[in-house]
């Protein structure tokens, strides 16, 4: 019996390309931290005067 051949290291072409045009545009990208969310969640609801 001969060794399986190798897994592919990129199974998914159409979305990894999709995921590198995001990041590049500073997109969100699912599974990635989200920048803008977390300053959201930084920030008070209310104002502190």
């Amino acid at each position: 019996m001969s060794d399986p051949p190798p897994a592919d290291s990129n199974p998914f072409p159409v979305y990894s390309e999709l995921v590198a045009q995001w990041v590049q545009a500073g997109r969100a990208v699912p599974g990635m931290p989200d920048r803008e969310w977390e300053r959201l969640m930084a920030t008070p609801v209310w104002p502190t005067w």
